[in-house]
């Protein structure tokens, strides 16, 4: 994960954000779960900052959606797996970020419901140039 790349991937988000009226707290981390870049949109709540960076940092180190990692916790019965690499996040709005297949970060979204916070995270991905 490179400035470059998460800056356009948080000026995607904001993007979304804006056309549904929200505000969201935007977390980017590399491909270790650690914090690239971030910001908050005006309003945004404060509770929101820690989550969005647990949903980037589940994202990044287990390479799938946050909500995906939720759901797979619950039908496996991996009660308490959520709690290992210092707290993960089992809901909607992480999501994980590749180029040319390589896994190189996550962007976590929070703020909104978790079905707003999905679509902002997975419209900025889509719309940030990730061919590598």
């Amino acid at each position: 994960m490179n400035q470059s790349l998460a800056a356009t991937l948080i000026t995607k988000a904001e993007q979304k954000a804006e056309e549904l009226g929200v505000n969201v707290c935007i977390a980017v981390t590399d491909q270790g779960g650690h914090l690239n870049a971030f910001t908050r949109m005006n309003n945004a709540f404060l509770g929101s900052i820690d989550v969005a960076v647990g949903k980037a940092k589940t994202s990044s180190l287990f390479p799938i959606p946050s909500g995906v990692f939720g759901k797979l916790i619950r039908e496996e019965n991996l009660l308490g797996m959520e709690n290992s690499n210092q707290g993960l996040i089992g809901f909607g709005g992480g999501h994980p970020v590749f180029i040319a297949g390589n896994q190189v970060g996550a962007i976590g979204i929070s703020g909104a419901t978790e079905a707003q916070d999905t679509a902002i995270a997975e419209f900025a991905v889509k719309e940030s140039e990730l061919d590598g």
